[in-house]
């Protein structure tokens, strides 16, 4: 889930391949480095920002992973359920062609049952009436041995037949008797299944709801994933894009200033400070706080409230006094020589391209516009048009 946090230090490398449009020298003078500065500043008060979406796409992992267990447990309930239901109807299955048979049985025993209690009672009554000639009595009534033997054999077989009826009886009606227990164990048993059915039917519906619910908050969370990654891919782009433009215009900007200069004339030994305040960001190389790729600031920014006077740092013409992009309204005045001094962010200019200005004169005021984050002064010095570190001509 965290693959999205590509080194932007790449990213930036990879930016700078992108090219930028076509603007005129003047519209691009002076404001690139000041816009770079002002974009290493955006990027610094963005990280705390770019660091909580991480964290929240971090979070929005966590909860995926969590709703992930989640649906394996339900699917596992679900497939569990549809085993047992689909058990349970092959049971049910059974048992109906189990009824069927008992049925048939016990349909053909109680036949039996009638028809051999309809014996008994025909023998009974052949027995009844023939009582008067008793086994006894057709013995005395014969005069040879055979004859004996023949009358013997005859009793034995009728009082013989008469019994076997009965024990048949009693085996059929116990028969009928144990299938019809049977029968009544299959259909308790079958609305045990019913029950059980119904219970794991519903509880089948509400898992299933249950496993929906789930996939659906998991299809939310997966939004809120692209959009947050959406939203850092689009800060990284547009910073980069605004960065890279910008340090593709370097070389412009410098001939640009280089091209507005006078290079005669006798090179300041110091200058004047432009306002009254303490340097919040000095002039020099600094870590990238995104990329950490060391970065020159190409000025001095000093701490000043809005609406203070700006005053020329030193005697010298006005070379450009305009809005510069990053570095809002802006004034720079060549001091000759190659020596030209830049002021930025100003709420309002005083001074106008081709003015002369002496050292001291109030060129503009303090503001925040363009890339800037509060009121403050951003004063460069340049040579021939490269960005120098202003404090050996401050404090000379």
């Amino acid at each position: 889930m965290r693959r999205w946090m590509v080194p932007v230090a790449m990213l930036l490398v990879l930016a700078l391949t992108v090219p930028v449009g076509a603007q005129s020298d003047e519209a691009r003078l002076s404001d690139v480095e000041q816009e770079i500065d002002a974009l290493n500043q955006r990027i610094k008060a963005q990280k705390e920002i770019k660091d909580q979406r991480a964290a929240a796409v971090a979070a929005v992992a966590g909860r995926l992973e969590e709703l992930q267990a989640q649906i394996s447990e339900v699917q596992g309930r679900v497939d569990s359920k549809e085993l047992d239901i689909a058990s349970q109807e092959s049971e049910l299955v059974d048992l109906e062609t189990s009824l069927s048979s008992l049925e048939a049985q016990i349909a053909r025993t109680q036949l039996e049952v009638r028809q051999t209690k309809e014996t008994v009672q025909e023998r009974a009554v052949d027995l009844y009436m023939s009582r008067s000639l008793n086994v006894g009595g057709v013995l005395l009534a014969v005069n040879e041995m055979a004859d004996v033997s023949v009358g013997l054999e005859y009793a034995g077989q009728v009082i013989e037949d008469s019994e076997a009826l009965i024990r048949r009886l009693e085996v059929l009606e116990h028969q009928e008797e144990l299938q019809q227990e049977q029968v009544e164990a299959n259909k308790q048993r079958t609305q045990e299944i019913l029950v059980a059915l119904e219970v794991e039917r519903e509880g089948l519906v509400a898992d299933r709801t249950l496993l929906e619910e789930k996939e659906a908050e998991v299809a939310v969370e997966l939004d809120a994933v692209k959009d947050l990654l959406a939203e850092v891919q689009s800060d990284i782009n547009e910073v980069e894009g605004e960065l890279t433009a910008l340090e593709r215009e370097q070389e412009k900007i410098e001939a640009a200033i280089r091209a507005a200069q006078s290079a005669g004339g006798e090179k300041l030994g110091s200058l004047r400070w432009p306002v009254g305040g303490s340097v919040s960001s000095p002039f020099g190389y600094r870590v990238h706080p995104i990329s950490g790729v060391r970065k020159l600031h190409t000025g001095v920014d000093i701490s000043v409230g809005a609406g203070v006077e700006i005053v020329a740092a030193g005697n010298g013409v006005v070379i450009l006094a305009s809005w510069y992009g990053g570095y809002g309204n802006a004034v720079v005045i060549d001091h000759g020589a190659g020596l030209s001094t830049l002021y930025a962010h100003q709420s309002k200019l005083a001074v106008s391209v081709g003015q002369s200005v002496s050292d001291g004169e109030v060129i503009g005021y303090v503001g925040s516009t363009g890339y800037s984050t509060g009121p403050h002064l951003h004063f460069e010095t340049r040579e021939f048009g490269t960005p120098v570190d202003p404090m050996p001509f401050l404090n000379g």
